[in-house]
């Protein structure tokens, strides 16, 4: 028996445009501590395979009021102490536009988020003897965990490539130990020479610092 062109031509649209739009599934909000949260949007289409959720990060208020901080997280664990929460977030860089990096960044919300990444890079390639532009240059994670009375950053850096006639003297890793007056240093200081910024991708506003 042949369906009603009617209701086959809707039936065809219907497909069209789940399978071009994709289907989003309602999202998971995971509380953190001191009202911090992230929410998870899982996404998926009816032709490929399900993409990994998009993780955002929050702020919940006493009075219930959510606070939005950055749309997509990385997908290391974020620390938090008291008020402070310290995150990695995709960012767009500027060339080419839209593709994100990971940056680090400290909060204590309402307030916009601090990328406080340059301020760390400045302080391990310092501490190390590295050039501070080839530092930027060469990060490709940075994941922090809480550890002796602060935090330790783990730094991860893109290997050297096969193309290249001599091998350069710089580690894969590294490592940067920080205290909490330290984190409260390096904040000052961003906030103090920073910028409020929009980022190119999620339009969200933060403080950078120009170096």
């Amino acid at each position: 028996m042949k369906l009603p062109m009617s209701f086959a031509i809707r039936g065809g649209l219907l497909l069209l445009t789940l399978a071009g739009a994709g289907c989003k599934t309602h999202t998971t909000v995971v509380p953190l501590k001191h009202g911090y949260e992230e929410v998870s949007h899982p996404y998926h289409t009816l032709i490929d395979e399900p993409a990994p959720p998009r993780i955002s990060f929050q702020y919940r208020g006493t009075n219930n009021v959510v606070t939005p901080i950055w749309p997509s997280l990385y997908g290391v664990n974020d620390i938090i102490h008291g008020e402070l929460a310290i995150f990695v977030a995709e960012k767009a860089a500027l060339d080419p536009a839209r593709i994100t990096h990971p940056r680090l960044f400290a909060v204590r919300s309402p307030e916009l988020p601090l990328d406080i990444t340059d301020e760390v890079l400045w302080r391990w390639s310092h501490a190390n003897g590295k050039s501070f532009p080839k530092t930027l240059e060469k990060l490709a994670m940075v994941t922090p965990e809480e550890r002796n009375d602060g935090i330790e950053l783990r730094l991860d850096f893109w290997p050297q490539g096969s193309w290249s006639a001599e091998r350069e003297d710089w580690p894969e890793q590294g490592s940067l130990q920080l205290d909490w007056r330290q984190i409260d240093e390096i904040m000052g200081r961003v906030k103090t020479k920073g910028v409020i910024e929009k980022d190119l991708r999620w339009h969200s506003a933060y403080i950078g610092e120009q170096f």
